[in-house]
Parts: structure tokens; C-alpha cells; sequence
């Protein structure tokens, strides 16, 4: 059996929450999205419950959408307000082997003393210096202002912000110099609440826009109950320097709807349709769904777009209607210790945010596309065996065949010990190679210490030698000081024929 045809058979029968007691904190609030600084390194994963506590009080219960290695998010319920530095509990399993998820205690009324204005502001500097002799040097310190939540409570006039002004100084190989200045705005939006409605104007991120996500212009929306629905009209930012650009305008609408969250079947449904235009003609006309779905230690989501093809588009399908982007990601968790997962993605644009960048990341995003199954096993949360078979397709790089092996200690003595180390290895019609990296982390107090280290190895006709080889390691440091103050310092060094640098972030910023 070939290797897609494996994957396609355990795409169709599987589909998942491996979690243990632990603690995390939330790093970021966007709109009613929150993000925490666990992930499925720490036993998460999509469809896992989790509680947001601020002193003592359980602000609300929330299920993760996304899980990454180190970082997952969820949706906030309506009028929580919950800020970076929240603490979060990981729910508790049951000691039993069946799969069910243990209900968490329902959450208590948010507090709401005044204004319920919070964020960060902060500093940022990173430095990058080559030592190939074939790129550039480079500074970029930074600053960071984050704004979210009620302006005057009790007002219903919301606000989110989040702006980033920073500077470039890059020096190049011939010794010149130049000083690039720019204000990345991610967000800048104010709404009006009252009850069920919901009018925004400005820069605004929506998980409910489909392909869209972020846009500059208006949306209004109503919800009743569990249904709600919006349309939206605007335009999308410069995809380079996140500047204002009219050229390509949208114009859509949505509905979405969901089972209350404490039943034991948990779904959520969206459909939406989008119209976009750029200098006048014609871009896109496109319907979009989503589902999610979590019961008895199964979890899903599925995503599909369908493009419309009119004028000059339908002349280049070829067809009327064209399926532009599927993804599925489904896990069923069938013993507190044994998971399976499944997916496909096939979408031709997605935004990838990293916080960090290393040839291990580049691998993964570069073969997104595909389909993939694997297996993990994490006995009593302090052991970790992975095993995952992919076959990408219509990547940067494109098709291969891939297996990765994931093996660590979670957890481990009382400085919370993590170490992992991961094994891939790659074939396709134009590159083959071998990916190893290791991770290594310890919590010493409020005082985070991790280094992590790899080796990539390519060869293929149009991968030369020298070059098909890549080395890195780093280290990293977070202090969390009082309740509101962190600082983060992180270097990294690449080696490489083509590459060969260093790189140096350093990061404080106050949570408020």
C-alpha cells in the first residue's frame, strides 16, 4: 500500500484531548480569541476545556480551537474579559479509561470594576548579523502598544489595538547603509455593543470572514442565543508592509451557529459567502463553510471553499464552480494515554505566524499541503512516542513523502523538566533528506530556561551539495517578574554553506 493511500484510508476512519492537570498563562487577547502559552507539548489539543482564573475566580471555561507544539487558543464566551497574564488550568481527566472529558465547574460572573481597558506595551530589539558573507546585517528595534476591551464601563464602546511602530537598520556587502521606518497596525478597530449587536469600523480580525480574516472597513453583526449573523464590507491591508490599500475590495456576509457548551455532543457551524474585487475586476466570488464537532474524545474541523467563476476567472477554470481550499483535522482520543490523528489541507494561501523561525519550521510550512495520519502515545502525561506518516503535495517545494518520529520526558522533576526530540526523514522526485532536532526546557521558579538544537541534510538534482546541509541551535530565557512585568531573551545561530548567521531578540514589555 502506498504511503497516500495509507493516509487517505486513516484520514476516513479517524479523527482528541490528551490533557493532564498543569497550569499556563494567557499571552494574548484578540477580539473574543485568547491565546495560551501551552500546547500539545504540554498534552492539549483541539476540543480540550480550559479554565481562565484571575484571582482565585474562574473567569470562564473555554474550548481550544488551534493547538501547536508550544501554544493554543480558544473562544472567549460573550462579555468575559479576559487579559494577557490570566493563569490557566488545564482540565483534569477522570481516572478511567474511558474517554469521556470531565465537566469543568461552570464559571463564575466576570468582575467588572470600572473600565475593563487592558493590554501591554512593551520593547522589542532584534539583531541579526550574517556571517556567510552573502547577506545582510541588520537591527530592528521596536515598540509594542496593545489596547483591548471596554474604553468606559458601562458603556457599550469597545476598542482593539495593536500597533507596532519600529525601525530597520540595514547594513549591506558593500558597506552602505539604509533606515527603513514602518507602523505595522494589526488592529484598529472600535465597536458598539449593545446586547446581541455588534458594529465594528476600522482594522479588525474575524474568525467568522472565511478567506478574508483580516480587513480594513465595516462589519456589523447580531447574535440571538446561540446563531448569529453579519455582513462585512472593506478592504484588505498590503500583504508586504500591512499598509492601508483600497485596491482590492470586499463585500460578504455569515452565519454560524452552536450547541450550548455544556452538551455532551459540542458542534459549531459556519457559512459564509465573499465577494472581492481588485482596481474594479474581478478577484474572487467565493462560499465558504466550516464545522466543528467534539464528543466522546473525538474532535473535528473541517473547512472547505468553493470558488464562483465568473468573466475572466471562469475562462481560466474552465468551469463554473471550482473547490479552491479544503482542510479536516481530526483527533479521537481512545485512551487517556493513546491518540490518533488524521488531516488534509489543500488551501493555496494561509497566513503562518511563528514566533520562532528555524529550518525545522521552514520544513513544515513548505510541505503544509497534503495529507497526514499518525499516532501518539503519552504514558501517564510523563512520556512521549509520536509517529506520523504526510504526503505533501503542491508546496513551495513540491510532493515528498515523509515520516517523522516524536519521542520525550514531559514534566519531569520539580523543575518541570521537558525534553523532546524529533526524526524526519523525506523522499520526493526532485529532494530527499533527513531532518533531527532536539528541544530542551526547565521552569526554575518564575524563570523559563530552554535551548534546542538540529540538523537538515538534503540531496536531489537541483539541491547542490554544499549547500543541502544546515545546522542550529539556540537558547532561550522568560522571567516573569511580579504579575505583570515579563522580559524574554532568545539567540539563535544557523550554519550553512548559503547561511550562516546570528540572531539575537530581546523583548520586555508590562501587562496591565
Amino acid at each position: 500500500m502506498t504511503l497516500s493511500r495509507f493516509l487517505a484510508l486513516w484520514l476516513l476512519l479517524l479523527g482528541g484531548a490528551a490533557a493532564r492537570a498543569g497550569q499556563a498563562r494567557v499571552t494574548y487577547v484578540s477580539g473574543s480569541t485568547v491565546y495560551l502559552d501551552a500546547g500539545s507539548d504540554a498534552g492539549l489539543a483541539i476540543g480540550d476545556r480550559v479554565e481562565i482564573v484571575r484571582d482565585d475566580t474562574v473567569l470562564a471555561t473555554i474550548e481550544l480551537m488551534a493547538v501547536t507544539g508550544k501554544r493554543a487558543s480558544g473562544t472567549l464566551p460573550e462579555g468575559v474579559d479576559a487579559r494577557e497574564g490570566d493563569l490557566v488550568r488545564f482540565a483534569e481527566k477522570a481516572p478511567t479509561a474511558s474517554p469521556e472529558p470531565t465537566s469543568l465547574p461552570a464559571p463564575s460572573p466576570a468582575r467588572r470594576d470600572g473600565a475593563s481597558l487592558h493590554g501591554r506595551v512593551g520593547a522589542r530589539w532584534l539583531l541579526v548579523q550574517d556571517r556567510s558573507g552573502l547577506g545582510q546585517d541588520f537591527s530592528q528595534p521596536s515598540l509594542d502598544l496593545r489596547l483591548s476591551g471596554r474604553t468606559v464601563a458601562p458603556t457599550p464602546l469597545e476598542l482593539e489595538l495593536d500597533l507596532r511602530p519600529r525601525r530597520t537598520y540595514r547594513t549591506r556587502l558593500d558597506g552602505t547603509s539604509e533606515t527603513l521606518a514602518s507602523n505595522r497596525v494589526y488592529q484598529a478597530s472600535a465597536a458598539w455593543h449593545p446586547g446581541g449587536l455588534r458594529v465594528a469600523a476600522g482594522r479588525q480580525l474575524s474568525p467568522s470572514l472565511g478567506p478574508v480574516s483580516l480587513f480594513d472597513g465595516l462589519l456589523a453583526e447580531y447574535r440571538h442565543g446561540r446563531t448569529g449573523f453579519g455582513a462585512f464590507a472593506g478592504s484588505e491591508p498590503d500583504p508586504e508592509d500591512w499598509g492601508y490599500d483600497p485596491s482590492t475590495k470586499d463585500y460578504g456576509a455569515y452565519l454560524d451557529w452552536s450547541t450550548a457548551p455544556e452538551s455532551r455532543t459540542r458542534t459549531w457551524l459556519n457559512l459564509g459567502a465573499l465577494s472581492s474585487t481588485t482596481d474594479g475586476e474581478i478577484n474572487r466570488d467565493v462560499i465558504y463553510a466550516a464545522a466543528r464537532l467534539s464528543r466522546s474524545g473525538f474532535h473535528g474541523y473541517v473547512l472547505q471553499e468553493v470558488d464562483y467563476n465568473r468573466g475572466w476567472r471562469e475562462e481560466a477554470e474552465g468551469s463554473t464552480l471550482t473547490r479552491s481550499g479544503s482542510y479536516a483535522a481530526l483527533r479521537w482520543q481512545g485512551t487517556r494515554s493513546f491518540a490518533l490523528h488524521a488531516g488534509w489541507d489543500s488551501r493555496r494561501n494561509v497566513r503562518l505566524y511563528r514566533d520562532l523561525v528555524t529550518p525545522a519550521t521552514d520544513f513544515d510550512d513548505a510541505y503544509r499541503q497534503g495529507i497526514w495520519g499518525g499516532a501518539e502515545w503519552r504514558p501517564r502525561g510523563k512520556w512521549l512516542a509520536a509517529l506520523e506518516g504526510r504526503d505533501a503535495s503542491g508546496g513551495t517545494n513540491g510532493s515528498a513523502d515523509a515520516w517523522t518520529v516524536r519521542m520525550g520526558a514531559l514534566h519531569r522533576t520539580r523543575f518541570d523538566l521537558d525534553a523532546t526530540v524529533r526524526g524526519t526523514t523525506y523522499s520526493g522526485p526532485f529532494v530527499e533528506g533527513d531532518l533531527y532536532a532536539a528541544d530542551v526546557s526547565a521552569q526554575l521558579g518564575r524563570v523559563r530556561l530552554g535551548a534546542r538544537g538540529g540538523l537538515r541534510d538534503e540531496t536531489g538534482p537541483f539541491v547542490d551539495a554544499s549547500a543541502g546541509s544546515v545546522t542550529w541551535f539556540g537558547t532561550d530565557l522568560d522571567v516573569l517578574v511580579g504579575r505583570r512585568a515579563y522580559l524574554a531573551v532568545s539567540w539563535d545561530r544557523t550554519e550553512g554553506e548559503d547561511e550562516a548567521n546570528d540572531q539575537l531578540f530581546l523583548s520586555a514589555s508590562w501587562r496591565f
